[in-house]
């Protein structure tokens, strides 16, 4: 083999490597152009009807279950909806005794956890002010909501929602400079 046909040939790969290059970046730029989920909008729809429906979930008076019904029908899907009426109705009833009420909720933070083009998961972070016959003055609670949307009709509305529980920290023991007994030293 001559000098000059290795030459020839690595320029040639060379040539092709870069052709090839360029194909599969137009090729990926044309996807990107021609994918029409972009989520960044969903995203900041799915954040602002979380915090919505973390004020309004925690905004109520047991004596107005009418009142906080309306006001989280137009952010819950209709099937859920009608589960939350049933479930809120048995709730403030049992609650109606204590005159229970909750205000002064305030979002601490909203994420958007998980998204594709029909659902998504967020998490809130809400404080709110809890009053009723046995505490008179407002105790401030500190609520954890992971939210479950689908969208429906080109608006993402609420289908489901948990509590999200609490980590407790627990100490790790710290070695004792004695030995204890049976520690075989």
């Amino acid at each position: 083999m001559t000098e000059r046909s290795s030459r020839t040939r690595v320029i040639a790969l060379l040539v092709v490597t870069t052709v090839l290059g360029v194909v599969l970046s137009a090729i990926g730029l044309v996807l990107l152009k021609l994918n029409p989920y972009e989520d960044s909008k969903d995203r900041n729809e799915i954040t602002s009807r979380a915090t919505d429906f973390a004020v309004a979930y925690n905004t109520y008076d047991v004596s107005n279950a009418a009142d906080y019904q309306k006001r989280l029908k137009g952010l819950l899907t209709p099937k859920y909806d009608k589960e939350f009426v049933k479930v809120t109705d048995v709730i403030f009833k049992a609650l109606e005794s204590k005159s229970q009420k909750s205000g002064g909720a305030k979002v601490q933070a909203t994420a958007v956890d998980t998204i594709d083009k029909d659902s998504a998961v967020a998490m809130v972070a809400v404080d709110a002010k809890i009053t009723n016959t046995d505490n008179k003055a407002a105790v401030l609670r500190h609520f954890r909501w992971k939210v479950s949307f689908t969208k429906t009709n080109g608006t993402w509305l609420i289908s489901d929602f948990e509590s999200v529980a609490p980590r407790s920290a627990v100490a790790t023991p710290s070695p004792s400079a004695t030995p204890s007994e049976g520690s075989g030293e």
